[in-house]
Formats: C-alpha cells, structure tokens, sequence
C-alpha cells in the first residue's frame, strides 16, 4: 500500500464541495410571485405619488415637463445661437443650450420630486450628522462648520493664471452664451483704464472666503496661526495688477491677524460671509486706504452714527443641506450689528450724486439687504460710509460679482443719467472666488458725454 500520495480531485469533486460550503437557495413559486409583485409596485409608485401628490395640486410637478417641452424652440431662439455667423458655430451654441436646457430640467425635476421633499431631509442629515459628509455643494469641516465647496475649491484648485488652466475653463463652459473669459486681468484692466479716462479712481477688493482666513475650521493639518490660505495665482494676480497702477485693497492679512490676536470668529459657523465685526474691520481699513492713495474733495459730513442691533438667522451654507425645517444640527447663529442711522434717525441710504460708488455682491448685501435675513442698513458699504464720513453711492447684485455689477453699471452710464457722472472713486468689492470661477468678459465704458 503506497503512502504519501494524494488522489486527484475532480472538477466534480470541487463543484460538491461548493455546494455544501455555499448552499443551495430555494425560492418557492408563492414567494418568486410575490417579489416580483413588490417590485412593480415599488416602480409603478414613485410616478404616481409625484403625478398625485401635493406638488401637482400646486402646478411644481408640471413645470419642469413643460419647460422640456419648450426647450427646443427656446434653445433655437437663444441670443448665443442667433448671433452665430456660421451654420457650424450655429450647432455648436444650440447644443449648449439644449446641455444646458437639460441641466436645468433635471434640477427643477429634483427640486419638485415630493419623494425627493420627504426623503432629502432624513438622509441629508443623516450624511451631515453623523458621517460628516455634507453634500454636492457643501462640505462639513470640524467643530460644525459648513464651507461652501466653491470656496474650498478656490484655495485648493490649480492656479487661475495657469495657462492650461485658462484654456481649460474657455473650453467647458456651455452656459454662458457668448466665449467665456476666464482671465480677471484684461476686463479689471480696461474698467481701470475707462475709469482713469473719465478722472476715476479704482479701488479692487477682492474679498477673501472663508477657507482662506479659517482653513484651521476645514483641515487639522492647517495650522491656527497660519497666513491666509490663497489661489496658488493670487499673488501674482495681486502684484501685477499694482504694476499697472491699480489700487488692490487686500482684507485677508487684516481678518487673518484678527483671528489670531482675538482668537475669535471672522466668518459665520454655517455661512459663507464673515461677521459683521469682521466686516466692519474691513471697513475701517478700507477707508483709511482710500484716504491715503484718492484725493477726495471737502463735503459736509452727513452725520451718521450707529445704534446696536441683533439678528438671528440659519447660514446659506445650512439651508443648503436641504435639512427639514425643525433641524437642530446647525441652529440659528446670533450676531450683534451696528445699524447705520442719519441724523433723523433713518436707516442709511445710497444717495446717487455721491462721489464715491461701491459695486458690491453678497459679501457687501449681507446685515444690508433684508431679505437675506440678517439685518439691513449695517452692511459693508454702510459702514465704509461711516468711516469716510460721508454719502455713498451703490451697485450690488448678490451673484456673479465678476461681470454682473459691471453689466449693471454699464447699462446706467449708456442710459438716461450717466451714474458715472461726479464720481471720483469707484470701490469694486467681489469674492475671491470669481477670480478662478467668474466670467471676466470685457465690458467697455463710453466715455464721458457718449450715448
């Protein structure tokens, strides 16, 4: 009897042993029926719930169908496609507008699904709570605080002077209607030098987000004493636009020092604007830099001065979330204001025939506008007014601070009034962010006196 030796397995060998290890799964007609039962009706539910529920009593089910209906002649009508001088080009701009078109119709079916209403809350918090996942839009950061993913991309993403980077952006834009403009320098330049044709001084102030002043609140690894976390081009954007004579008022050093001398806050905990002590400091700083490098003429002060205020409001970043409307995770943040008043006691105004105009976004309309819900009439340009000592004028929009007050201010000078008229400054206020994601078309001021 030989020893030592072992018998060769089979194929089949291996396959009765699998199936002793894995098993065997029987699945009786009763229970294959009822499955396949459940399945359907689980598909056939979802279309009827949204067909039926409470968003078609409303009309909200419906309108995103109707806009893909009309999307075809809408997207053929469109400026970018009128205007293109080749059949090709033609094709090309339609396209973009049907993505585009699309885009749109998926967010408004999204934003209407009534099983998207009741199940986003629950599943948003749960991923924000207790996984710290936050969502497409938001990134949660230690100690609760939300960062807006724009912001975050801004300071972590490729230098925006990077010629690849220029290139790339150019390439991937389907929503705008005309080529998009993703370098700053041209457009800031040309507004600069209409400007300087007309005798106005321009002031750029590109306002830091909150990752660049509170990157600690992002990351462990950035430390709490650091400098202002910035764009990789940031600074070569900010020196050449001095070479060229431009005024650059810069406000992350002095929120950063902040910071860390006062060991407190910059910035709200569940929004992506600073606080409005952080804004006032800015604004103070601001006007003394104006006082240096402008010459303003003599005027009578107007007499403002400041009464305490309150407000209580949940961040842009929370709401956001999509969190339901009784969430506790981030509650509403207290802050107290300095409402600007004039001598009779009313709220701060712009007042048109000022010689000094501030083009502002958000960061300008937060404690100022009400409907964003934190106050009115103790924003930035309020308190820059303040600290200048006299009257203001204003044009804001929240978003798109790289074109859109441009575009509003451009169609005021070609208009009845030339807005410009008088003016000696003009402080140009935007988010840091715009440098690496606006559109920085360039738009062309007549001169003084055109139509």
């Amino acid at each position: 009897m030989m020893t030592g030796t072992k018998r060769p397995v089979s194929p089949l060998d291996r396959e009765v042993v699998a199936r002793i290890e894995v098993g065997e799964t029987t699945i009786g007609p009763a229970l294959a029926r009822t499955l396949v039962t459940g399945f359907l009706i689980a598909l056939a539910a979802l279309p009827l719930v949204e067909w039926f529920g409470p968003a078609r009593e409303s009309g909200a089910a419906l309108r995103p169908w109707s806009n893909l209906v009309s999307l075809p002649s809408t997207a053929a009508s469109a400026p970018g496609v009128a205007s293109a001088d080749t059949a090709w080009n033609r094709v090309v701009a339609f396209n973009r507008e049907v993505l585009s078109g699309f885009s749109a119709f998926e967010t408004a079916l999204e934003d209407s699904s009534a099983v998207g209403r009741l199940l986003r809350p629950p599943a948003q918090a749960l991923l924000s709570g207790w996984l710290g996942a936050g969502n497409e839009r938001v990134y949660v950061g230690r100690d609760g605080w939300l960062f807006y993913r724009p912001d975050v991309e801004y300071v972590t993403g490729h230098g925006f002077l990077e010629p690849r980077q220029i290139e790339r952006r150019a390439a991937a834009a389907p929503e705008y209607e005309a080529p998009l403009q993703p370098d700053p320098r041209p457009a800031i330049l040309r507004f600069a030098r209409d400007l300087e044709a007309r005798g106005i001084a321009l002031v750029v102030v590109p306002t830091p987000v909150k990752p660049t002043v509170h990157p600690e609140r992002l990351s462990s690894r950035s430390l709490d004493a650091g400098p202002p976390l910035q764009n990789a081009s940031y600074d070569a954007f900010v020196d050449g636009l001095r070479r060229e004579g431009i005024l650059v008022f810069d406000p992350a050093p002095i929120l950063a020092h902040a910071r860390v001398e006062s060991g407190t806050a910059q910035y709200l905990r569940a929004d992506t604007h600073w606080r409005p002590e952080a804004m006032q400091r800015a604004a103070r700083a601001l006007a003394a830099f104006i006082e240096t490098h402008v010459t303003l003429p003599a005027v009578p002060a107007p007499g403002y001065r400041v009464e305490p205020r309150e407000a209580r409001q949940a961040g842009d970043t929370a709401a956001m979330l999509d969190l339901s409307a009784g969430q506790t995770l981030y509650p509403l943040e207290r802050v107290a204001l300095e409402f600007v008043v004039a001598p009779d006691g009313e709220p701060w105004r712009p007042f048109r025939e000022a010689d000094v105009l501030v083009l502002g976004d958000s960061f300008s309309n937060i404690y100022s506008l009400p409907s964003m819900g934190w106050g009115e009439a103790a924003g930035f340009i309020e308190h820059l007014s303040h600290a200048l000592n006299r009257s203001l004028d204003r044009v804001v929009q929240n978003d798109q601070g790289a074109a859109a007050t441009r575009r509003l201010l451009s169609r005021e000078v070609t208009g009845a009034t030339d807005r410009l008229a008088g003016k000696r400054v003009v402080v140009w206020q935007f988010a840091a962010r715009e440098l690496a994601q606006g559109d920085w078309t360039v738009i062309e001021l007549p001169s003084a006196g055109v139509r």
